[in-house]
């Protein structure tokens, strides 16, 4: 049992030392390119309170444009743009339109 044990302290031991001995050094460090764009303090934009939605609602691809699909009754998140009665929302297709009339953004 004691040979057992020092061989494999023995062969932990090594694989250690090997693992330390090839690491090369680091030289410069180098920053990792990012894709996306970086948020400014600037550029945050408080959106409007969620709607609620009480019916099923058609969304649009644009204002006064082809139904793409439709949403049962739930919360909905509008990214703020308004054009006439239309209100962009975001759905899991992307932004799309929904028509309010009458509808007044909520900021409480």
């Amino acid at each position: 049992m004691k040979k057992l044990a020092t061989l494999s302290a023995a062969v932990i031991l090594s694989a250690a030392f090997a693992t330390g001995a090839s690491a090369a050094p680091v030289e410069d460090v180098v920053a990792p390119e990012v894709e996306e764009p970086i948020v400014e303090a600037e550029d945050v934009v408080i959106a409007p309170n969620p709607i609620e939605l009480l019916e099923i609602t058609y969304i649009y691809g644009a204002p006064q444009g082809d139904a793409i699909s439709a949403l049962a009754p739930q919360m909905v998140h509008p990214t703020g743009s308004i054009v006439g009665d239309w209100v962009e929302i975001y759905t899991w297709l992307g932004t799309t339109w929904i028509y309010l009339p009458g509808y007044v953004p909520s900021y409480l």
